[in-house]
């Protein structure tokens, strides 16, 4: 179990709930608890999916093979089992996100069909991140994955599900809240990077170098401030979640400027990804009614 419970990665979990709770939030006033569980549900599951296919996608390329914190290179799961599990949690996947529609939408099969593209979209995109000779993980388009699946879909997907209509002013938090998750990414990146270099590996840190990668983990901090200081802005709604951006990317900026072993890069990653959380979790707090 320890070892699953490690492959499942359980300190990615907390972005994807982000996005969840982030979109339900924006029209509260329509929130439905069911449509929220099995919209959590539903992205845990893509999650961990996703963490699994990557596993074993680095694994059969070879990319693991400098590593001792991946499970199927250190052979404590087999590979035969790690492809099974992966197909129990993309089927897992499939089921909970056609309860989650069903619950949404009913009997309305025009936004019921789009939906159901979209979560097979986002199945095979979990998937495909590293498994296959054209894993796009390894052609530097994993930023813009996370950027869609964790920011747009994940926000204003979720926000959708409830009224069955987009707030302009969601845009500003779905992008905002998608390069807050890339930056959680990025961090891998850098910690990687030598390793990445090593097995021809593409990604944005190993293109900009590790002195590029924090200036770009800068400027991703920088829009998600911006982008939710003008979504208060724009929509009248005040909370201190651009504080916090600002504190917490100041803090792990320095932080990163600093970092010089695995360690170091590893506790960045739990601070930026609770952080990211923790910026949803104050968005919540309205000040002014």
């Amino acid at each position: 179990m320890k070892n699953w419970l490690a492959a499942i990665r359980l300190k990615t979990l907390p972005l994807a709930l982000g996005s969840i709770i982030l979109g339900s939030w924006i029209h509260a006033f329509s929130f439905e608890f069911n449509i929220f569980m099995w919209s959590c549900i539903t992205a845990i599951l893509l999650q961990i999916l996703s963490n699994l296919a990557n596993d074993y996608g680095d694994y059969t390329k070879g990319t693991d093979r400098h590593r001792n914190d991946r499970q199927l290179a250190e052979g404590t799961i087999s590979p035969r089992a790690m492809l099974i599990t992966i197909g129990i949690f993309a089927l897992g996947a499939l089921i909970s996100g056609i309860l989650l529609l069903t619950i949404a939408f009913g009997n309305q099969w025009d936004l019921w069909i789009k939906f159901l593209l979209l979560g097979l979209f986002s199945i095979a995109a979990a998937l495909l991140y590293t498994i296959g000779k054209k894993a796009y993980g390894y052609m530097g388009l994993g930023d813009l994955s996370v950027f869609i699946f964790f920011g747009l879909v994940g926000v204003v997907g979720t926000s959708f599900l409830y009224k069955h209509e987009v707030d302009f002013y969601s845009w500003f938090l779905a992008i905002g809240y998608g390069c807050l998750c890339v930056g959680v990414l990025n961090v891998n990146n850098m910690r990687d990077l030598d390793k990445d270099v090593l097995t021809d590996k593409i990604t944005v840190a190993s293109k900009l170098g590790l002195q590029g990668a924090i200036i770009y983990q800068a400027l991703l901090l920088s829009i998600a401030f911006l982008c939710f200081l003008f979504h208060h802005y724009l929509s009248y709604y005040y909370s201190f979640a651009p504080v916090a951006i600002l504190f917490i990317g100041f803090t792990h900026i320095q932080n990163l400027r600093e970092a010089d072993s695995e360690t170091d890069y590893n506790n960045q990653l739990k601070y930026l990804s609770l952080g990211s959380l923790s910026v949803v979790l104050i968005y919540l707090i309205r000040l002014f009614y």
